[in-house]
């Protein structure tokens, strides 16, 4: 009988050796991989089927298992949120799997098994929402950010520099000082601000984009200089930034070139203070809860016939990703490039650009609003919210500066254009000298800031909590 073993032992050890493999092979596709591809092409239908992968997504207050056909990940409705695992004897692993750029990857050096949790994507629009009865506010992204539309009765009015309503509708000296629209709120949950009313410097309400005149004199000068400016350094980007003390006043027609600040650290506006580290004043907690911006800035094209402008064309090319063309010639010679707007500047405050003008009012976010090469027809861009005198505040002057330049002067080729709106609706340009025009700054503010009360309305105004 031990014969018989002996003979046949080598043949019971390979079986026996096989039976093993057999067993690993079966079971070796439910061990979680070491690494995963990107989350919406995994699957993992072998993994769940074994038990040992779970995903729970957010369902309100609690938690629910997620299972779909395919056995895919929670789409982009969702956030990773942390991952619990244990191992055979059911201690728990900590830092089993880590989640960075979108994918998993599996690091414990052991079998184990884990529930992966998500949550629901904070929906940055919510409070707003809530506040808006009549579907205002975007339902989709536009020009970034999701937008309030409309005419009449569009709820986002919203306190700036005072948590008092009663001191913020107060007419006219508190709107004038604290009141503001929100433009839009980006995927991030920043608000974007639009003063009411014009600013106020003494009893001024007119400021000139720039500060130097062509012509003749002590300040005149070219564009070949290197010294037309563009918005960064234009006179009124210093002067809403709080940065203009010292700038050379210029000479021309217009009187209003002084080098005083007339927002952030004006005597106008005391509630915007940026502070001084020589001094040790500290900056105000208004002016810290605006966020620094990376502002886009440059030319549009000089003559704009063959370009639809409407709100996204101009977003396309406001934010360089759609070419234009403009004039570069000094001496007269009408001379063009193609040019791509990719310069920015890291500030608090800037001017509306054109594409916020058009897609303020719906319809101007498509071809139907375009009208003789202007970002939306005139009568649609006066009968939007966002028009300087929709609420009768800002009857003089009748025009109202935007960031965005139109490019060099081609009667002159020595100074700079920008674009304004008119009290028409009228989306149009002048030398950066003329005017003076009114001035309503933007900003961004921090994502931290939330509604506290109100309900948006002129009435009762959104007071911010932070």
């Amino acid at each position: 009988m031990i014969e018989k073993i002996t003979k046949y032992k080598k043949y019971i050890i390979f079986i026996t050796i096989m039976l093993v493999l057999a067993i690993l092979f079966m079971n070796i596709k439910y061990l979680l991989p070491k690494k995963y591809e990107e989350l919406p092409e995994v699957k993992l239908r072998d993994i769940k089927s074994n038990k040992s992968f779970a995903i729970m997504v957010q369902n309100g207050d609690s938690y629910e298992e997620y299972t779909t056909e395919d056995n895919t990940w929670p789409g982009s409705d969702y956030v990773f949120k942390e991952a619990k695992c244990t191992d055979n004897n059911g201690a728990m692993v900590d830092d089993a799997i880590t989640f960075a750029d979108g994918k998993a990857t599996l690091t414990a050096d052991q079998t184990v098994y884990c529930t992966l949790y998500f949550d629901e994507k904070p929906d940055p629009t919510k409070d707003l929402r809530a506040k808006d009865p009549s579907g205002n506010l975007s339902t989709d992204l536009q020009g970034g950010m999701y937008r309030y539309q409309g005419t009449d009765n569009v709820p986002n009015w919203i306190c700036f520099g005072t948590r008092d309503a009663d001191t913020c509708k107060s007419d006219p000296d508190g709107i004038d000082k604290y009141m503001y629209r929100i433009i839009g709120i980006t995927e991030e949950g920043q608000m974007y601000l639009l003063k009411e009313t014009y600013l106020k410097e003494g009893s001024g309400t007119s400021f000139t984009w720039n500060d130097k005149y062509y012509t003749s004199g002590e300040y005149a000068y070219t564009c070949d200089d290197k010294v037309c400016p563009e918005w960064n350094t234009s006179l009124l980007f210093k002067r809403i930034n709080g940065t203009s003390n010292g700038t050379t006043k210029g000479t021309g027609t217009s009187s209003n070139k002084a080098d005083t600040d007339i927002f952030v650290d004006s005597t106008q506006y005391e509630y915007l203070k940026s502070g001084d580290s020589n001094s040790g004043s500290s900056a105000s907690e208004w002016y810290n809860l605006i966020a620094n911006h990376e502002w886009m800035y440059g030319d549009t094209k000089n003559t704009t016939s063959s370009v639809i402008y409407n709100g996204k064309n101009m977003y396309d090319i406001e934010t360089g990703q759609t070419e234009t063309t403009h004039y570069v010639g000094t001496d007269g010679s009408n001379e063009q490039q193609t040019y791509t707007w990719s310069q920015k500047v890291s500030a608090k405050i800037s001017l509306m650009y054109l594409h916020d003008v058009a897609y303020a009012y719906a319809n101007c976010s498509s071809d139907e609003c375009s009208s003789r090469g202007n970002p939306g027809s005139a009568t649609n861009v006066k009968n939007s919210w966002i028009h300087f005198q929709k609420d009768g505040y800002n009857s003089s002057p009748t025009y109202e500066w935007l960031s965005t330049r139109l490019g060099i002067d081609s009667s002159s080729y020595a100074d700079v254009r920008a674009r304004y709106v008119h009290s028409s609706g009228d989306l149009g340009n002048s030398n950066g000298l003329y005017g003076p025009y009114g001035v309503r700054p933007v900003f961004y503010l921090e994502s931290s800031a939330k509604i506290a009360s109100g309900d948006g309305t002129k009435s009762d105004p959104f007071i911010l909590s932070f």
